[in-house]
């Protein structure tokens, strides 16, 4: 039996989030996990990110019972083979550190309230992350369309795989935004697509052009289940509700890149590396920057030069030109 429990664990927590009840197995485990909720709640955390964080303390759970240990009995040790395992899993290399940031979050928690003997400090040092060392990774335009390409949308399944992937490739949206796009965003008499970023809580409008709409409209007619549900990407079974599951299909761009044929090799392949390609090839283009950042949605044009690792001399390049004043 596998250690790691990944089969309906998106499912159990989601259903925990909107019925209550039981979400651990044992006993002990469940009341300190449903005390850690209401602490995520008072902080007022989004119910996907408590999702997130519940799914990994779920999953950390399940890890060992399969050791015959819990809570309140294991060691560093048991943490150290709990990262193991989930290494060999297909996740993504943020979602693998997302799952140790959160983890060591939640021990530090449950240590300074007494519930658990070492801490997330204990199992995990603090680590400093100088941004300007990380490797950002882009894909060509032709890299890109290959992907695309190979995507069967014969099936329900590549239709759904095409729209998602689109949406990133082609309108640079967070892979967070896609999830939640709704069909009250889209405005086909317009052309365009008006939502409130998830990350930034802010307003972002982008035109509905033709390698989205018509990719939209297929979904729409050929794959999405009829119900009153506003998002547009849905669970195929009733009872319908939001697919957030989506968000950590990040192996999917993995595959389909692998299957064109794209060398991924030192590269990294989730949805963030397609929008960090779309933004790279508008800067190719030599769209202003202003644009860039209107485009991605920042709220700062500072964090645009740092996502585009631009240094000053490209900056001149693409800075607007300043009519003179007689």
């Amino acid at each position: 039996m596998d250690t790691i429990q990944i089969k309906n664990s998106f499912k159990r927590v989601t259903h925990f989030l909107k019925e209550g009840g039981k979400l651990l197995e044992n006993k002990i485990d469940n009341k300190i996990a449903i005390s850690y909720y209401d602490y995520l709640r008072l902080l007022k955390n989004k119910e996907i990110t408590m999702l997130e964080k519940l799914r990994f303390i779920y999953l950390l759970e399940q890890y060992l019972i399969s050791k015959e240990k819990n809570f309140k009995a294991f060691n560093k040790e048991d943490i150290y083979n709990y990262f193991d395992e989930c290494s060999k899993l297909s996740w993504s290399l943020s979602h693998k550190d997302r799952n140790k940031y959160d983890i060591k979050t939640f021990l530090n928690w449950t240590y300074q309230n007494n519930l658990t003997n070492i801490s997330g400090d204990m199992v995990l040092p603090k680590i400093i992350w100088h941004r300007n060392t990380n490797i950002r990774t882009y894909y060509t335009k032709e890299e890109i369309t290959r992907m695309l390409n190979v995507i069967d949308i014969r099936t329900k399944r590549g239709k759904e795989d095409y729209l998602i992937l689109s949406l990133i490739c082609y309108l640079g949206l967070r892979i967070s935004d896609v999830v939640n796009l709704k069909l009250s965003n889209i405005d086909f008499n317009e052309n365009k697509i008006s939502i409130i970023q998830y990350k930034t809580d802010k307003s972002l409008t982008l035109p509905l052009i033709d390698k989205i709409k018509y990719p939209l409209l297929d979904y729409l007619k050929n794959v999405r289940p009829k119900c009153d549900l506003d998002y547009i990407f849905i669970t195929n079974k009733e009872p319908y509700r939001q697919h957030i599951e989506l968000k950590t299909y990040n192996h999917k761009v993995k595959n389909y890149l692998i299957k064109a044929n794209v060398d991924i090799n030192g590269r990294k392949h989730g949805f963030h590396s397609l929008r960090h390609s779309f933004s790279t090839l508008l800067l190719k283009e030599n769209t202003s920057l202003y644009s860039i950042s209107t485009i991605l949605g920042h709220q700062d044009i500072k964090t645009t030069m740092t996502y585009l690792d631009i240094d000053t001399s490209k900056l001149k390049e693409l800075a607007l030109e300043v009519p003179n004043v007689k």
